[in-house]
């Protein structure tokens, strides 16, 4: 699936509210509004050190669950991820096959060229799609949340890692599954520049589940990298 994107260059026409949003300082510094302190939720996963934007929002997502596998539907709530909003991709599973963006925050849709909300993930393909697709499921078939590391290009074709943190939301009355996630640089980089073309395989450096308290999936699966 194609689409037609109106790219432009840094800064080129973007809105002053935006420019920030894209600036290393304020990805640095966005917060969930939680009602405890951070202490507990991991700063590393794996050999990956976890942004601030991921680390936040796995602390909301530990928040919102309170004792049960994960959150609801009606537990996702704007106000306490209004910081992170401009970095969370939010999608709901509208069958077996489909996985719709509800959510596309505005600093990804500044960083791709485009706001790819009502999309089905699935229908930019590419050769990995289906793998994705399958790590997906089993974030909610073995409740847990799985970080990725891949390489996004920018404008001028440098590449660099961008993190995807991925948590389950489980279903609302509408029965469908969720997913909320964040997409953020994962070194420093003055201003996000990236060039995000979903149709073309984006370079998986890591894939890695982690446990929220039911396991993750066995390494035997291949999913990891």
């Amino acid at each position: 699936m194609k689409m037609n994107r109106q790219r432009r260059g840094s800064g080129e026409g973007r809105p002053t509210w935006i420019q920030p949003l894209m600036e290393w300082s304020s990805i640095q510094k966005v917060k969930a509004r939680l009602k405890g302190p951070l202490d507990g939720v991991p700063a590393e996963i794996g050999n990956i050190t976890l942004s601030n934007a991921g680390r936040q929002l796995l602390a909301w997502w530990l928040e919102a669950r309170g004792d049960r596998a994960m959150p609801e539907a009606g537990d996702v709530n704007p106000r306490a991820l209004v910081e992170l909003l401009p970095y969370i991709r939010y999608l709901s599973w509208e069958d077996e096959d489909r996985l719709v963006f509800r959510i596309f925050g505005s600093a990804l849709a500044e960083a791709t060229g485009t706001d790819i909300t009502g999309y089905d993930m699935f229908a930019f393909s590419h050769d990995e799609a289906g793998i994705d697709k399958v790590r997906l499921k089993r974030i909610h078939e073995q409740p847990c949340g799985i970080v990725l590391v891949r390489d996004v290009f920018s404008k001028d074709g440098a590449c660099y890692p961008c993190e995807f943190m991925t948590l389950p939301i489980a279903p609302g009355p509408d029965g469908k599954k969720r997913i909320i996630g964040t997409i953020v640089p994962a070194v420093q980089v003055e201003e996000w520049k990236a060039d995000l073309i979903f149709d073309r395989i984006l370079t998986l450096r890591r894939a890695l589940y982690f446990d929220t308290g039911a396991g993750v999936p066995p390494a035997s699966l291949g999913l990891e990298v």
